[in-house]
């Protein structure tokens, strides 16, 4: 099948409102030719209106939560989990930590903001800035422990606004629910630089709160502009001062700091001008929204209500950029719904001058909210709708196949330099040291892992854990990479990031890349064919297990179900995020422990899953084994998506094994789930094995442990 070429590479940093309404609408009317990136440090981002909730602790983290990896692949981008560091406009990447650069030709920023903490002295050191909320809740949960550990007799919040008040009193509620006011006395205080709170909202909202405020005793203090923080004191501009325990802040909004070395225009404080196109002031093909973004024409407050409103205009604006249409403008609201929550499930509504309040505004608050978060996480079933958008700038020419789909000498050799490889012989070199004999194994994937760098990170490891599984030490490896069909730019950037990723594996590995072959074709795929050395007399094979032996996992199991889960949108982002660091890590350091206590059988843990592979060890070794299933280590999720998802080898699997008992056991059906870059699986002396163990969780493989005993008698027995 002809797959649909790339044209233009559309990079979103940032998980903000603006982004996830952009993404789900993409998923709804993709642009063909489009590969969309999603970089972001967090695999969810937290919907700010519901925040206060969770503090009352009428939600939970999940519910205000957008997992953006289902999102990503309803839409079908890949999402990139890294910190940005900087942009070059100039070569069009975004730069990261810890891995390279990520091309774009079209660029949104909706990166949200950070606390302003440095221009008053000693705030960075003593406050909990609520900004951004995933380490707020961090902060929140340390907070809490004081609280019951009876370390906390007042709560200050700096800043009267929506979210200061709405944070003060949601804090306030769920401390008087979880502990009484007898045994756990707390004061609170409120602190604005100005007359009153919640400057800017009608009279009847001002005198609502106020009426709350000294109903529930809390302490406002107006005209009080912090000027220092001395430890958990507050010292204000006319040397007031109020001593306080904790001390959150809710004010005073500010940028990132790389994004003033971009040669993006800033405002004043830092933040990014935007046209009323949502384009930069700077460069028409980077856009700006939610609170990053400052419209030089029409200013707005630093709200979510406007983040959320520029979902749909961005999503037009980019399309109509992309296919060189005319853009249209934005126009913010004048005015909008405001809905404050007090803390105990009652919220207050306001629109121009007019205002209610009671229990029924919390419920109807609770109905749009929950309403919206919806729409990530419930995805319809979309067809694929014929069209032409960016692919009419492709010719009806079918793509070449053989020597034809060859990825371009020149190309190539731009990406091979910039990897500092050299090499351009036929064939590759290697001189095998005396003593030694060779290993050979080879592996090959399509695609399963959005991401270009962390999937060639994964192939390579899996590759090489072959060699280790033998004893071996992999040294050289040769790759076969296919990059989908595309304009030179973004096939270029793809085969960068593949490249760039394997390098980095086999380099922690001390392998050498000594060459390979590049096509074009309708996926992307990548494979390895490595070659590894070994002395004859330290060979680990598949039959040597002994009865009496303790059968060490080095790695938990899990990977089949996530990611069968995780292309149907089922799977949680934190779970395939765990997923791809076990998968990710080598095989190499276990290897060395296992031999270090004197392992006389080995296997990796892949296709086949662990009862597979293990009963090749068993019918080789002429042994049986003692199996616990609760001992077993699976990976965060695995047991939930095992229920309704499996891989499609999993029934293979299954039918495969046939010497194997069944069992309800909620990690039986995980045995014959299969791997991709598992662990080794190993037999050790009964003697060995807890220290075995320990020296494995040392060495990195958190997971590692005793799964059975090989027993005599051939066949499994769980237990």
């Amino acid at each position: 099948m002809q797959q649909t070429p790339i044209a233009r590479e559309l990079v979103l940093v940032g998980g903000g409102h603006s982004h996830v309404i952009l993404l789900r609408m993409l998923g709804m009317q993709p642009v063909r030719g489009l590969q969309i990136t999603l970089i972001s440090p967090d695999t969810r981002t937290p919907y700010s209106g519901m925040l206060p909730g969770l503090i009352a602790g009428h939600y939970d983290e999940d519910d205000i939560h957008i997992d953006l990896v289902p999102l990503c692949r309803f839409a079908g981008a890949r999402f990139v989990q890294a910190a940005v560091c900087g942009l070059d406009t100039v070569m069009q990447t975004v730069q990261l930590e810890g891995r390279p650069d990520i091309r774009y030709d079209v660029l949104s920023l909706d990166i949200g903001i950070t606390p302003s903490l440095d221009n008053v002295m000693g705030a960075r050191e003593n406050v909990i800035p609520v900004k951004p909320i995933n380490q707020f809740l961090q902060h929140w949960r340390s907070f809490q422990n004081r609280v019951a550990a009876g370390e906390i007799s007042s709560v200050g919040f700096v800043g009267a606004g929506a979210g200061g008040v709405e944070l003060c009193l949601a804090v306030q509620h769920q401390l008087r629910q979880a502990y009484a006011p007898q045994t756990h006395p707390i004061d609170f205080h409120l602190f604005s630089d100005g007359d009153t709170l919640l400057k800017g909202f009608p009279k009847g909202v001002r005198t609502k709160f106020e009426q709350v405020f000294a109903n529930r005793s809390i302490n406002f203090h107006a005209g009080f502009r912090v000027e220092k923080v001395d430890r958990h004191k507050l010292i204000s501009s006319t040397d007031k001062s109020c001593a306080l325990d904790a001390i959150f802040w809710v004010t005073s909004a500010a940028s990132q700091t790389w994004l003033k070395h971009c040669g993006l225009k800033l405002d004043d404080g830092g933040f990014v001008c935007v046209t009323s196109t949502l384009q930069t002031e700077s460069f028409p093909n980077i856009f700006a929204v939610g609170d990053i973004a400052h419209m030089s024409s029409s200013p707005r407050p630093k709200a979510g209500v406007f983040a959320v409103r520029q979902g749909p205009p961005l999503y037009r604006n980019l399309r109509r950029f992309l296919l060189q249409q005319a853009l249209e403008d934005y126009k913010p609201q004048e005015r909008f719904l405001s809905l404050i929550s007090t803390g105990d499930q009652c919220a207050v509504a306001s629109r121009n001058e007019r205002s209610f309040s009671g229990a029924w505004v919390w419920r109807w608050k609770d109905w749009i909210d929950r309403r919206f978060m919806r729409r990530f996480s419930d995805f319809p079933v979309m067809r694929q709708q014929p069209q032409t958008g960016l692919l009419a700038e492709f010719d009806d020419q079918m793509q070449c196949g053989g020597c034809g789909s060859k990825i371009s000498g020149v190309l190539l050799s731009e990406v091979l330099d910039e990897l500092g490889l050299k090499v351009r012989d036929d064939a590759a070199v290697y001189e095998v040291p005396s003593g030694k004999i060779m290993l050979h194994s080879i592996d090959y994937f399509k695609n399963f892992v959005d991401d270009p760098y962390d999937f060639a990170r994964i192939a390579v490891t899996h590759a090489l854990s072959d060699i280790y599984a033998m004893g071996g030490q992999p040294v050289t490896a040769l790759a076969l990479v296919t990059v989908p069909y595309g304009k030179t730019s973004f096939v270029k950037s793809t085969l960068e990031q593949l490249l760039q990723g394997a390098k980095h594996q086999l380099d922690e590995d001390n392998v050498e890349l000594v060459g390979g072959h590049t096509t074009e074709g309708a996926e992307l795929s990548i494979g390895f064919s490595v070659n590894g050395i070994v002395d004859e007399a330290e060979i680990l094979e598949k039959s040597g297990l002994k009865p009496g032996q303790a059968l060490i996992l080095t790695k938990a199991i899990g990977t089949g179900t996530l990611f069968a889960a995780d292309m149907q949108h089922k799977a949680k982002g934190i779970w395939i995020s765990a997923a791809l660091i076990s998968m990710r890590q080598s095989n190499q350091q276990a290897l060395q422990v296992l031999k270090q206590y004197g392992a006389t059988a080995c296997t990796d843990v892949t296709g086949f899953g662990l009862a597979g592979h293990l009963q090749e060890m068993l019918a080789a070794s002429d042994c049986g084994v003692e199996l616990s299933l609760d001992t077993l280590p699976v990976l965060t999720g695995s047991a939930q998506t095992i229920k309704t998802t499996t891989s499609t080898l999993h029934e293979g699997n299954r039918q495969a094994v046939f010497a194997i008992p069944s069992s309800t056991h909620q990690n039986y059906e995980l045995l014959f789930d299969p791997q991709t870059s598992g662990g080794l699986l190993a037999s050790v002396s009964e003697a060995d094995w807890e220290s075995c163990v320990a020296d494995l969780k040392d060495a990195g493989y958190e997971t590692a442990c005793r799964i059975g005993t090989i027993k005599q008698a051939n066949g499994f027995e769980l237990k």
